[in-house]
């Protein structure tokens, strides 16, 4: 299938295939161990489950029947005395464990790791077996392919393999990619990850009317897990409808994105121009560079134009909101891009940047969309940073709100959004409004998990739950209610002049 395809020609060090039941998950991971096996003499690959007893039952009935067809590549084997074990003709051995007792294989050389159903094992134990990822040729000096193979079906909301893989990711055609990933308290990423959708209706070797029978018919929780791979709380915690959420992420599937990318170009010379002081920039202009980034883009702007039947169509307005963050510790920065015309999603960046240079973002990304109305959330003090970078830059269109001055007692303009207790569920149910009635465009499936994690906590406030981020909520919730507070309308409706149909009555 496509996915698998996909999966199995992917250069990522770490790479994920989840979804569905019946998505094709065990084969593409025996696929891809058979293949370097194949193109490594003497690799060591190990593939795991939580249990011996399950491997032996799934996994290694999937490698023996389906993959390798041909008997005769094996030239030894072994099921016993607490080893289980495939040896090829070129030497390569492939290995099939249960992890109930897993330190055998800490001081071991491996060459390739699989972990199947990975969602049953602990984030502690498949780190410390990629540790192991050492392995060398027979030379001592070419090294093995040292990749891992991460196959699973959803879980709860927070789990540490939607943080490996959705979190701050950019959309691919068939999944997510991530350039780095970072670990909690890591000095250093580990290398590249990408994750691939497994669809069970997408199997065409399935069973007649599995997916419709089986998988269909199971409970709603389990269905919406299981068949349709959503990642979803089941006890009722989460504050978003998680119907609404489980359409949206179903959408958001289906529409990927239409470029990634980062913003470039010299801010300094586009100032210049725009205050007066300088020509207009030519060779570096205000742009997005197109390629691998942290930019996604749905929709390009739309500027005025004149249509079909010689109309002229205003520009559309667009509102950028930024959650941000310091930077340097867990935390990430945010910013979304809203079209108020059409009340929807348009471009997104999830950046792991200090504040200075996401305020260069933010200025250049305004810029492109039609000078978007830039609304910086001032709380925690980093969004105030962000707030006076753009101010220095002289940004044309910054979000202003009306506040009591304490020393004047008079009305004042300032300018960024200041979250305190009360404008903080304002905006959060002003969100959870549109999710759940449906009206907004949301086409982020970073955004979406992120919204599944974001519970209700013991004491009856909405919060990101323990160990995960609400920087897209926020900036999203921001966005969305600054948009719908502007007006939808900017020109004012020209009614023809009254006319009355009857001359005795008037009307």
């Amino acid at each position: 299938m496509p996915p698998q395809w996909a999966c199995i020609h992917s250069k990522a060090k770490i790479r994920g295939y989840g979804g569905a039941m019946g998505g094709g998950k065990s084969r593409c991971g025996c696929e891809i161990i058979f293949d370097a096996a194949l193109d490594n003499p003497g690799l060591v690959a190990l593939i795991a489950r939580q249990a011996h007893t399950s491997i032996v039952e799934t996994t290694k009935k999937t490698m023996m029947n389906q993959v390798i067809t041909d008997g005769r590549l094996i030239t030894k084997s072994r099921a016993s005395g607490g080893e289980d074990y495939i040896e090829l003709w070129n030497g390569s051995r492939i290995h099939f464990i249960g992890l109930e007792d897993p330190l055998r294989w800490y001081s071991s050389e491996i060459g390739y790791l699989f972990f199947d159903e990975c969602q049953e094992i602990e984030e502690d134990t498949v780190l410390r077996l990629m540790t192991r990822l050492r392995q060398t040729g027979e030379d001592g000096k070419t090294p093995m392919p040292n990749k891992t193979i991460l196959t699973f079906n959803p879980g709860n909301p927070g789990h540490w393999l939607q943080r490996w893989f959705i979190t701050g990711s950019e959309r691919r055609e068939y999944g997510l990619y991530k350039p780095e990933l970072w670990l909690e308290g890591a000095l250093k990423s580990i290398g590249d990850a990408e994750f691939f959708f497994a669809k069970a209706e997408d199997n065409p070797h399935l069973p007649f009317g599995y997916v419709e029978d089986q998988l269909g018919g199971m409970k709603e929780w389990m269905r919406r897990r299981y068949l349709e791979g959503l990642w979803e709380f089941i006890s009722g915690k989460c504050f978003f409808d998680t119907d609404a959420l489980r359409e949206y992420e179903l959408r958001a599937r289906d529409t990927p994105v239409l470029f990634n990318g980062v913003t470039a170009g010299d801010i300094d010379a586009d100032v210049n121009h725009r205050t007066g002081r300088g020509p207009k920039p030519e060779s570096d202009k205000i742009r997005v560079t197109k390629g691998s980034g942290p930019l996604s883009v749905w929709k390009t702007p739309i500027r005025a134009h004149t249509d079909a039947q010689d109309k002229l169509q205003p520009a559309h307005r667009y509102v950028l909101s930024i959650d941000a963050s310091s930077g340097r510790g867990s935390d990430w920065s945010a910013i979304e891009v809203i079209d108020v015309d059409s009340f929807e999603q348009v471009a997104e960046m999830h950046l792991m940047l200090e504040t200075g240079l996401v305020a260069e973002e933010a200025y250049r990304l305004g810029r492109i969309y039609n000078d978007a109305l830039i609304v910086p959330e001032l709380s925690g003090g980093w969004g105030l940073a962000v707030e006076q970078v753009l101010k220095r830059m002289r940004y044309p269109r910054m979000y202003t709100r009306k506040t009591m001055d304490r020393l004047s007692q008079k009305y004042t303009d300032r300018t960024g959004w200041d979250t305190t207790t009360r404008s903080r569920m304002v905006i959060i149910e002003a969100l959870e409004t549109a999710i759940r009635e449906r009206e907004f465009g949301l086409y982020s499936l970073r955004a979406i998990n992120e919204m599944g994690t974001f519970v209700y906590s013991e004491d009856e406030k909405a919060e990101a739950q323990p160990g995960c981020n609400d920087d897209l909520v926020m900036s999203l919730a921001i966005g969305i209610f600054v948009s719908s507070q502007l007006p939808r309308q900017l020109r004012k409706v020209i009614e023809k002049p009254h006319s009355p149909q009857f001359a005795v009555t008037g009307y």
